[in-house]
């Protein structure tokens, strides 16, 4: 029974992961142009930069593919390194949607996103071409489905309990983040995917924050090797990235007690508490940030030349 569960719950991230993927695609193949104009115009300054990463990063439901974008866009000179910034600051705002949509219970109208992709792809108004975008954003929310019911009699299960309680301290936590989602590629999965485990009790408040900490550093590591083969400045970009995630990280471990304690003042269900905790802990660090920047950029510069001295 065990097993049949466990290749249950594969089978649903596997879903859920490629759903997100193809979601991601839809939007792109239907605004891809678009998204590298809003790019070219809205990066001018750092907070333009920041609402425009937070709201494209909403859209497409991948930090990873705007930060992709924005590292080509800054290796053939269209947006400078220091304008890129603002938006990798605000892709980590945008990326907490999923497990909004999750803590909320919107999984439970996946069902009626499915009939009206359906609907959409058999009529010939000017909305069909949305109707594979609205699938896959209904796929996404019917594989979470899957798998909040398929977990469910496992939280009263010794073995699997027994796990989850290994992760014992943040440290193990963020690390535990830190791999799931360099595996799946995704922080938006890993994120969704916790939040239900959350509302079924598997963890705690300090784990489950720890493992979001943790994924927000994973999410870097795609485009850590796309820039690998580009210039300079898409280099010194996804460096910034990395690093402000980590940094983020660092600075939060110290007061994650405060800020647990902070949390627990707004009197919300396990899992709306680690989703607000998730977006809170991103606005926080992008504000920090903002103030900081051209100290940051200045950091980046001198990180390049250690790790990259031969390319000077």
């Amino acid at each position: 029974m065990l097993i049949n569960t466990f290749f249950t719950i594969i089978a649903s991230v596997i879903l859920f992961l490629f759903s997100i993927k193809k979601f991601s695609k839809q939007i792109h193949n239907l605004g891809g142009d678009k998204i590298k104009k809003t790019l070219e115009i809205a990066t001018m300054t750092p907070l333009r930069g920041v609402a425009t990463g937070a709201i494209l990063t909403a859209i497409v439901q991948s930090s990873t593919a705007v930060t992709i974008i924005l590292v080509g866009l800054v290796d053939v000179g269209v947006i400078t390194f220091y304008n890129s910034l603002g938006v990798i600051l605000g892709a980590n705002i945008g990326t907490t949607l999923t497990s909004q949509l999750v803590a909320f219970k919107i999984i439970y109208f996946a069902p009626y996103l499915v009939v009206l992709s359906f609907l959409l792809e058999h009529t010939n108004s000017r909305y069909q071409k949305y109707a594979k975008a609205v699938f896959y954003f209904g796929l996404v929310f019917l594989s979470l489905f899957f798998i909040m019911i398929v977990t469910e009699p496992l939280q009263r299960n010794p073995f699997i309990l027994g796990i989850f309680s290994n992760i014992s301290n943040i440290y193990l936590a963020v690390l535990a983040g830190i791999i799931a989602t360099v595996i799946l590629q995704s922080s938006s999965v890993v994120s969704g995917i916790l939040i239900l485990l959350v509302a079924q009790g598997f963890f705690d408040f300090n784990q489950a924050f720890g493992i979001i900490l943790g994924a927000n550093i994973g999410t870097t590591s795609t485009a850590m090797i796309t820039s690998l083969i580009m210039n300079a400045s898409a280099k010194k970009t996804a460096i910034a990235h990395l690093l402000f995630n980590v940094i983020g990280v660092l600075l939060f471990i110290p007061f994650i007690n405060r800020f647990s304690a902070f949390i627990d003042t707004f009197q919300l269900s396990s899992d709306k508490s680690v989703a607000l905790a998730y977006l809170l802990f991103n606005l926080i660090n992008a504000t920090l940030f903002i103030f900081f920047l051209n100290y940051f950029h200045q950091l980046i510069n001198k990180v390049y030349r250690v790790f990259y001295k031969s390319e000077e």
